[in-house]
């Protein structure tokens, strides 16, 4: 795995549990560990767009006059180590669009990275030559364009092999004199064993913790066994802060006699002390999960 270590932690949990709680690690299985993941609608990868709806006419032409100059970037797709992968891959994974508003239609590349990961490239025509302006992993989840000019874009990662979270990254797009600039906005996390909301407020919700300390969760359930030895954490814990923090209650959840629990994003002004996350401290990051209804405070303003 390309990612960091995760946190550790045991040494928050075990004041609040019975000693009788861990999983014996001799006998921890995989059920085990999935158990409680079974029950319940998982949220859903990051959405990847159809850039084949943003394409413009005369595609065809357009990519091999981008590939004459510009083939020598794609060595990934003329490997003999990746055969599956050829030059006809490569066309299928170009899309003529238009970015900066001219005549000239631009590029956009969207495919096998020669690893793991797939990426996003954006080639900007320059006329007698393409130059490369945007490069994110791994895939394009919300495109949005008026008039051939390129507004807001979102590329989705839903990692590979053993990763199991789910990032989004948001991005603005001004023009300057033909040249767009991409404003890196916020990064949102998920664990992939999320419990999905049945509907969200039409509103979020402000909130902020009653305590230092607040819990996030994987599902709408106070679960604190068994203990995952691969996540280094207990039950259905994502995270654990022990600063008071805030964020947006986006769906709500009763499971009756007052057990009842708010979705929410948690703002990146406050970290977790502990947590089963990587990557998020490249760039803020607002984390999704679920939270004890007891254990915040809601506001409507």
């Amino acid at each position: 795995m390309r990612y960091a270590c995760f946190f550790f932690l045991v040494l928050f949990l075990i004041p609040s549990l019975p000693a009788a709680a861990q999983i014996n690690i001799k006998t921890y299985t995989s059920e085990t560990d999935t158990f409680y993941w079974k029950r319940y609608t998982h949220i859903p990868k990051p959405l990847k767009v159809n850039l084949k709806r943003f394409t413009v006419s005369g595609s065809g032409k357009i990519i091999e006059t981008f590939l004459l100059k510009h083939s020598d970037q794609f060595p990934q797709f003329a490997n003999d180590s990746a055969p599956q992968f050829s030059i006809k891959d490569l066309k299928k994974s170009l899309y003529p669009v238009r970015i900066n508003g001219d005549d000239f239609p631009d590029i956009i590349f969207s495919g096998f990275s020669g690893g793991e990961s797939d990426i996003v490239r954006i080639y900007i025509n320059r006329k007698d030559s393409f130059e490369l302006v945007f490069e994110d992993y791994q895939y394009i989840s919300k495109y949005e364009a008026a008039d051939g000019l390129l507004t807001t874009m979102q590329t989705g990662d839903p990692g590979y092999g053993d990763n199991y979270l789910y990032f989004t990254r948001n991005y603005k797009i001004k023009q300057d004199g033909g040249n767009p600039l991409f404003i890196r906005g916020k990064q949102v996390v998920a664990y992939k064993y999320t419990e999905e909301p049945v509907s969200y407020f039409p509103q979020p919700l402000p909130f902020i913790a009653k305590k230092d300390t607040l819990l996030l969760r994987a599902s709408a359930a106070q679960l604190n066994e068994p203990f995952n030895p691969r996540l280094n954490t207990f039950g259905n814990i994502i995270a654990k802060y022990r600063s008071k923090a805030r964020g947006l209650a986006l769906a709500y959840k009763s499971n009756g006699k007052g057990n009842d629990w708010y979705f929410v994003e948690i703002f990146p002004d406050a970290s977790p002390t502990a947590s089963i996350l990587y990557d998020i401290d490249k760039m803020p990051t607002f984390i999704r999960g679920w939270v004890s209804a007891m254990a915040i405070s809601l506001s409507e303003e």
